[in-house]
């Protein structure tokens, strides 16, 4: 299936390059090459024609254009293709920033054009930094490829970053933009604005029109909200305008209606928010919330849903204390439909507390590419202290009796626990964390009994590490508890990792370590004058996946553990890689689950060209394109989510178009034999790639760079 796509692929587009080149050579010719001035000189027609054109297209809720068909272009002698030009305008654009006159050369180069539908990221402008260095990466792509992917990397300055892809129809007219201001003033401008434009048909339905008058269309949708609650029914999906809208992404709307209305402002922009359903809606306030406090706890909780891409499961009033969620949401849309009816923002608005019923909540329709990971737990403040009494009335004790439980149950299970008891109150290892950390220092200082307080802090998204085993001190491990629990305060949620002399130390590790300190302290009545850590993959058992089939990998623990790059704990990993491993059959082995998730993410990716890791496996899935480091740790990413040992190859190769460069790739182990598994080419496989490595550095376990 997989070839037979490639060769449909092939026909088409030499079919579109014979019929291209009839029209051209109708009108002009390609030229062996131009000069700077001579590509500058037209650049103001290119980029005119570029507009013309992408303006013919449709927008989508976030102004970007659609369903754009860019023609060859023409411009005296001189004919190529938009692509082509590019090509040449990026060369020109380096070979001016590097000094060169305006006389220097720039060779024709005939291209061949992706066809990967790219959904281009917000955003249009760059600065001349990030412009340059774009120019730069495809210029280099290009002269080295013979071909252009659809889109390209964000660039970066170093400091600033443009959010999502770009695509080449955004970059073409980028490129023609610079030129002729160049043209005008014989220096490369500061910053360039371009039309933002996607690549391939985006579906009209899925990506809707933005409302004409987001504040008319807020209004409309809090009165659709309000009938619906007075019936003590929470709607699961919202009308605001032409688009649709979960509760969370109305109630985000609302909230900042309200808050500019509290400004004296009454129209303006407004953006859909990524914002998931809270996980445990709470909250018991009602009465009157008079106007200063509704507009504070407004502004709270957008900052919230901004942070943490999610609702939280109640908002403290002031006077009135924690308010439901799904009260919050009936209590907004009075407010705002009070304001539509009376012309002002009402002086109190009373909340009523929560019994009703919730609608199924529909997916809105301006859904993000991107997977949301939610945080554990989300509360706007920090949530109220366990009613539960502890097992003594001393917590010291009862959080030195868990860190003995902790101890023990990794000796036993090979994890760490996901619910940890003190005294009677249940904890995730992050709130256990913060309790030991306060506990160890009171213990340092010579306070052995005391009260605390359960916080709500999150477990981390991503924990990962890369400790070397070896010794702490006590000053060390005193320094680790001190920072973890000031990152927690300042961020709501533990660290993925905490740094130490040996390495980052994994969160779970830095859990068990703390334990370790205080069960110690159980036994000998005193604090360790240091303790012996090692990697926490080494404390973990291996559990079978997916494709293990039967393979014991539990001397390969260390090329299965997630990283901040290779996360193979994430959901959507997961999903793609059980996906994977079924393509085009169902797998029997680790080496036909493996050779089907290689054709898979193939068949699904496009090579990008630019340095070292800059997107990690999720994101390099979500923008389906990569250099070949992101391209190695969404392989081993999915790999290891199946439960096979991936790794990282790092060598000097050549390929297959001359070019000799630094490569890396990954190797997956398939029963007691490591293939190699490099996604930069389709005509790679399981097994075999097509470069031939002159010199091989290095294999890692998390790549360094």
């Amino acid at each position: 299936m997989k070839s037979k796509r490639r060769w449909i692929s092939m026909l088409l587009t030499l079919a579109m390059l014979f019929s291209m080149c009839s029209v051209l050579s109708v009108t002009a010719a390609t030229p062996d090459s131009l000069d700077i001035a001579r590509i500058a000189d037209v650049a103001d027609d290119v980029a005119a024609a570029l507009e013309n054109t992408i303006k013919q297209g449709s927008k989508d809720v976030d102004g970007i254009y659609f369903g754009v068909t860019f023609p060859a272009l023409n411009f005296g002698d001189c004919a190529m293709t938009y692509y082509e030009y590019l090509l040449m305008a990026a060369n020109a654009i380096v070979a001016i920033n590097e000094g060169k006159a305006d006389t220097t050369s720039i060779p024709f180069k005939a291209l061949k054009e992706g066809n990967q539908p790219v959904v281009n990221g917000k955003g249009n402008s760059l600065n001349k930094a990030q412009y340059v260095e774009l120019a730069e990466r495809v210029a280099k792509y290009g002269n080295t490829m013979g071909s252009l992917p659809t889109s390209f990397n964000r660039p970066t300055d170093g400091t600033n970053v443009y959010e999502g892809r770009m695509t080449i129809y955004s970059i073409a007219h980028l490129f023609a933009e610079v030129l002729a201001s160049y043209h005008s003033t014989k220096t490369l401008p500061a910053t360039m604005s371009f039309l933002p434009v996607h690549f391939g048909d985006v579906d009209v339905e899925a990506v809707p029109s933005a409302p004409e008058d987001w504040f008319k269309a807020v209004f409309e949708a809090s009165q659709f909200v309000k009938e619906k609650m007075a019936n003590n029914v929470l709607p699961g999906a919202i009308p605001v305008g032409p688009i649709t809208v979960t509760p969370a992404q109305y109630l985000y709307l609302a909230m900042c209606v309200t808050v500019a209305l509290d400004k004296g402002q009454t129209s303006g922009e407004l953006t859909v928010p990524v914002a998931a359903e809270p996980e445990n809606p709470q909250g018991d306030a009602t009465g009157e919330c008079y106007r200063y406090d509704y507009v504070d706890m407004a502004n709270r909780t957008i900052t919230w849903i901004d942070n943490h891409k999610q609702a939280p499961n109640y908002s403290t009033s002031s006077d009135l204390g924690p308010v439901h969620y799904y009260d919050l949401v009936h209590g907004f849309a009075r407010i705002v439909a009070w304001y539509d009816d009376n012309g002002e923002l009402p002086n109190y608005n009373t909340f009523h507390g929560w019994g009703g019923t919730v609608e199924e909540t529909v997916p809105s329709t301006t859904a993000p590419t991107e997977t949301t990971t939610k945080p554990t737990t989300a509360p706007t403040e920090q949530q109220p202290t366990s009613s539960l009494p502890p097992m003594t009335d001393d917590w010291y004790t009862n959080v030195v009796i868990a860190a003995t439980y902790i101890v023990n149950y990794v000796a036993t299970e090979e994890d760490l626990p996901t619910t940890i008891t003190v005294g009677t109150t249940n904890l995730r290892p992050a709130q256990y964390l913060y309790l030991a950390g306060q506990v160890i220092h009171g213990l340092n200082n010579g306070q052995t009994s005391g009260s605390l307080s359960v916080p709500s802090y999150a477990e981390p998204e991503n924990p990962m590490g890369t400790l070397t085993a070896g010794n702490l001190s006590k000053a060390d491990y005193l320094d680790m508890a001190t920072r973890t629990n000031n990152f927690m305060v300042n961020n709501g949620q533990a660290a993925n990792y905490c740094s130490t002399s040996l390495g980052q130390m994994h969160h779970h590790g830095v859990v068990y370590l703390m334990a370790t300190v205080l069960d110690y302290y159980a036994k000998n009545g005193k604090l360790p004058d240091s303790v012996a850590v090692k990697p926490w993959y080494e404390y973990l058992g291996v559990t079978s996946g997916d494709a293990s089939f039967g393979n014991d990998y539990s001397a390969y623990k260390q090329y299965m553990v997630p990283t901040s790059n290779c996360q193979s704990n994430n959901a959507t990993i997961i999903a793609v890689a059980r996906t994977g491993m079924n393509y085009g059959g169902g797998a029997t082995s680790t080496y036909s689950a493996m050779y089907n998730l290689m054709n898979y993410l193939n068949d699904n990716l496009a090579y990008d060209y630019y340095y070292d890791t800059q997107q990690g496996a999720l994101q390099t899935w979500n923008y389906r394109s990569g250099n070949c480091c992101d391209c190695a740790h969404l392989m081993n990413a999915c790999a290891r989510a199946l439960g096979v040992p991936g790794r990282y190859v790092h060598g000097y190769c050549r390929f297959s178009s001359g070019l000799t460069t630094g490569h890396v790739w990954a190797e997956v182990l398939c029963g007691s034999e490591w293939y190699t598994a490099d996604l930069v080419s389709d005509y790679n496989y399981l097994g075999y790639k097509t470069s031939s490595t002159l010199e091989l550095y290095n294999r890692y376990i998390t790549l360094p760079f």
